[in-house]
């Protein structure tokens, strides 16, 4: 395999000095360039192919979101940052991770290794594996949650519990925030408490709707939102 290359974009120098030093460690990626202005990388970025740029958030005159906006080549992108303000706007364009400084040397494995899968997929095939996303909050570390994971969404009290088969995940959100980031995707709620994607509902019967193995009650104010669903989609 040929050496990935990479660049990194960041107004602080002892930053990129944490990144170079982790990157250093694999032998199959190689440093192009480090940017202390991001309008430098830029620049860069517009004459050279590049396969992965590490980028601050927070800089001066361009920021790391307005870089992978205006990107118009086939880099992917991992934001770096020390704020957490950043993370769904980060997500909707499709990077690759998120990481909070500072940054461990075992979070950043991981980013290597999502990457590293990210490449494996083929072009001709990356079009019909790409798969919506989000980010979930859990301590200092931000998990990336693929949409069609998801079997449904509980409300908690406070919290969201987004559960992904065998494992869920628990958002500081609202169901109502979440109905709204997830509508799109064919989400709808079927109950107070209850969020579900419609095209997994194998089957309806006695108020519940089943998927996979979870029964899920429907209440009854929300019924006839979801027989409207299943009579367009009959036989």
């Amino acid at each position: 395999m040929k050496k990935q290359t990479t660049i990194i974009i960041d107004d602080e120098p002892l930053a990129i000095d944490v990144l170079v030093n982790y990157i250093n460690r694999f032998p199959e990626f190689e440093i192009l360039k480090t940017f202390t202005s991001s309008i430098a990388a830029f620049k860069y970025l517009n004459d050279n192919p590049v396969d992965l740029v590490f980028t601050d958030i927070a800089m001066p005159q361009i920021s790391g979101t307005e870089l992978v906006k205006l990107a118009k080549t086939k880099t992917q992108f991992v934001m770096v940052t020390s704020y957490t303000d950043y993370a769904i706007e980060s997500f909707e364009l499709n990077v690759i991770d998120y990481l909070l400084k500072p940054v461990s040397f075992e979070r950043f494995i991981t980013t290597i290794e999502r990457f590293k899968q990210n490449i494996l997929i083929p072009d001709s095939k990356k079009d019909l594996t790409l798969n919506p996303s989000f980010y979930i909050k859990e301590g200092d570390e931000f998990i990336k949650v693929l949409v069609d994971d998801i079997d449904y969404i509980e409300g908690m009290r406070d919290y969201a519990k987004i559960v992904c088969g065998k494992n869920y995940y628990l958002a500081l959100k609202t169901l109502k925030s979440i109905e709204e980031k997830l509508n799109s995707f064919n989400f709808i709620r079927i109950h107070k408490s209850y969020i579900i994607p419609l095209k997994k509902v194998s089957q309806y019967n006695n108020g519940c709707v089943l998927i996979n193995s979870f029964e899920i009650p429907v209440g009854s104010s929300y019924r006839n939102n979801l027989k409207k669903y299943l009579e367009d989609n009959k036989l």
